[in-house]
């Protein structure tokens, strides 16, 4: 079989065995770091994607055609991949839903539903509906999902004061592409020939994509065998119930704008020393540590009864819960019930309280 080869195609197919081995790699010593494993998915997506391209380029979808619309696309789950990566970077305990995870299993049974199609029906599908509709369904979701994902990634770090770390760096450039990427394809046209690929910038930039993040994790796993750092300065009791009562007393988690550093000013600290009191004394992160006293909050006015009074969304607001989605998602992130289903569970157990004699 003679396959065609320039330097893109000889880019790809380095890309290609560099993301299968890093991945492995990753899967195998996901232990030292448990970020490892969301972006050993990422990376493994992303090459299968690269995949699609060199077998398009090389010919090798010319010379063996039942091989068309082979399910190598996955960039509906890139979004979510990448940020369980940030919050595994960031220690967190919840995840992303399961949910977020539907669309990915979509795309993968429409492209293995049209490969076992005849030929024929294949080419009829490319002209009149995969060429001029669903290809820029397919890519236009995947940037959507992308750039919503990397705006939580991008408050996730902002919560921590990470947003000048390297990962920080990886969300804005990361945005900065796929802005450029979503735009591309409807200006390409007035600058290349007739004849170049629609989606231009991703189809030569997406390996890049894969050799940085590879280099990326092997940056990242080379750090874990570093020289442990000293060990962190010890949190006296004192610092310990300034920030507790600055929660439990002044109620400072009911500020929606509340943040790291305007915590800090009140204290008469630093952002660095409140994050370290609550990430060493309290082992939370700051995020987490004032939506614990949140749905704190909400969950004693409704074992007050204050539930039949206020609804749940102004609970939520009271507590400093800033819309009702995110109340929603961090409620049951943390109680494992939806707001509605505690309340019906609290009521359950006054009114079993209220039978006792």
């Amino acid at each position: 079989m003679t396959l065609y080869f320039d330097l893109p195609t000889l880019f790809n197919l380095f890309c290609i065995g560099q993301g299968l081995t890093t991945a492995t790699w990753l899967f195998l010593t996901r232990h030292r770091h448990p970020a490892n494993r969301w972006l050993a998915w990422l990376v493994l997506g992303l090459t299968a994607q690269v995949l699609d391209y060199f077998l398009s380029r090389s010919g090798v979808y010319f010379r063996h055609q039942w091989l068309y619309f082979m399910p190598l696309f996955y960039s509906w789950s890139f979004g979510p991949l990448f940020f369980n990566y940030v919050l595994a970077q960031t220690g967190r305990s919840h995840r992303v839903g399961r949910a977020w995870y539907v669309p990915v299993a979509v795309q993968t049974l429409f492209y293995a539903l049209l490969m076992a199609q005849p030929l024929d029906l294949k080419t009829a599908f490319w002209i009149n509906v995969h060429k001029p509709v669903t290809r820029f369904v397919d890519y236009y979701v995947a940037c959507g999902l992308l750039l919503y994902f990397l705006w939580r990634s991008w408050r996730v770090l902002h919560q921590e004061v990470r947003t000048r770390s390297w990962l920080g760096e990886l969300v804005k450039g990361l945005t900065l592409f796929y802005v450029v990427a979503a735009i591309e394809p409807v200006l390409n046209p007035t600058y290349l020939p007739p004849r170049a690929p629609r989606f231009y910038l991703t189809a030569y930039v997406l390996p890049l994509l894969v050799y940085a993040l590879t280099w990326v994790a092997l940056f990242r796993e080379k750090l874990s065998f570093a020289p442990k750092p000293p060990p962190a300065l010890p949190v006296s009791p004192w610092q310990l119930e300034q920030v507790r009562l600055a929660m439990t007393t002044q109620k400072h988690y009911r500020n929606p704008d509340l943040t790291l550093a305007s915590l800090a000013q009140s204290l008469g600290l630093t952002a660095n020393q409140v994050s370290r009191i609550i990430n060493t004394g309290f082992n939370q992160s700051f995020a987490d540590f004032v939506n614990t006293h949140r749905v704190n909050d909400v969950k004693q006015r409704m074992a007050a009864g204050e539930a039949e009074h206020v609804t749940l969304l102004g609970l939520a607001l009271d507590a400093g819960f800033a819309s009702k989605s995110t109340f929603n998602r961090v409620f049951k992130e943390m109680t494992g019930f939806t707001p509605k289903e505690y309340e019906k569970k609290s009521q359950n157990v006054l009114r079993d309280d209220g039978n006792v004699i």
